[in-house]
């Protein structure tokens, strides 16, 4: 095998994903091995539900007047303060998010009952950032 003009000398007998296996370069030998994530199913009780979705946020949250973000991101821009009258489409507030710019808007006509964020602020995907009562 010649890469970046450099030859060597590959030996591979036999790939099995499931256990490691053996290869020869330049007659050196090295193990590989396959890691394939682990997938763990947890039985929860109603306990635990109710935290979980006291953290993510639920549909029903979010028609109750809860604006979250909808990725991780940092705040641009704040266009909104506690009293504030805002209509169905409004612009909330400007998250930054993989070098792009993406308007938060209002879900609902309302009162803007809180603000939980601020210029500069990092947030985390399902973080509340406004509520619209």
């Amino acid at each position: 095998m010649n890469v970046h003009e450099k030859l060597y000398e590959v030996e591979l007998k036999k790939i099995d994903k499931s256990i490691p296996f053996s290869v020869r370069i330049n007659k050196l030998p090295f193990k590989i091995e396959f890691k394939m994530p682990e997938r763990k199913i947890i039985s929860q009780t109603a306990e635990q539900v109710a935290v979980v979705s006291a953290i993510k946020p639920s549909k029903k949250m979010t028609e109750q007047g809860a604006v979250v973000a909808p990725m991780a991101g940092k705040i641009v821009a704040v266009k909104v303060k506690e009293g504030d009258s805002v209509k169905l489409g409004d612009v909330l507030c400007i998250l930054e998010a993989m070098k792009m710019e993406n308007e938060i808007t209002a879900p609902k006509t309302g009162t803007v009952q809180s603000v939980n964020i601020s210029e500069g602020m990092g947030v985390s995907e399902g973080d509340i950032l406004i509520i619209i009562k």
